[in-house]
């Protein structure tokens, strides 16, 4: 599914909002769990981008359960199998999508509590860190050495290229 970034104005809502950033959230559905989950902003909701960002990271042959909107078909074509789900209304979304929607509202939530914003600028080093914590989110165990690896693989921001 997709959901729209940025800060609460006046005007439409949802696709179409005005100043927001686009972001597509796919979360691995593994039954009353939540598996992998990603997230990715993009310029438009369209059949081309989503294909661009999502080419290399779906498993052959797996089941894509997504809401109505014709820019999804693109999943069509894949070997894997497609299944659109017209949800008529807003409220039957996080029944029928559930870890998207939850996905979607613990970002929101986090944006809005924690950083009490993120500018699109910086959403795209957001997001990934987002994804990182909430895909490890039960390897406590191997938490240090993952953190010090990372660490140590991560290539230095200054605070002039933070700024810029």
């Amino acid at each position: 599914d997709d959901t729209y970034l940025g800060a609460p104005r006046t005007g439409k809502r949802g696709r179409g909002a005005g100043g927001k950033a686009k972001v597509v959230v796919a979360v691995e559905n593994r039954g009353n769990k939540a598996g992998f989950a990603t997230m990715c902003q993009v310029e438009q909701v369209s059949a081309e981008e989503l294909h661009h960002k999502f080419q290399g990271q779906l498993e052959p042959r797996c089941r894509i359960r997504t809401d109505g909107w014709k820019a999804y078909g693109v999943f069509e074509i894949s070997e894997s199998k497609h299944e659109p789900v017209i949800l008529g209304s807003g409220k039957n979304a996080a029944k029928l999508l559930p870890w998207v929607h939850t996905l979607i509202s613990n970002i929101k939530g986090n944006i809005r509590g924690v950083y009490h914003g993120v500018s699109s600028k910086h959403l795209k080093l957001y997001l990934p860190e987002f994804c990182y914590r909430f895909n490890r989110r039960f390897w406590g165990s191997q938490l240090f050495d993952r953190l010090l690896k990372a660490y140590l693989c991560t290539v230095s921001i200054t605070l002039s290229e933070l700024r810029a």
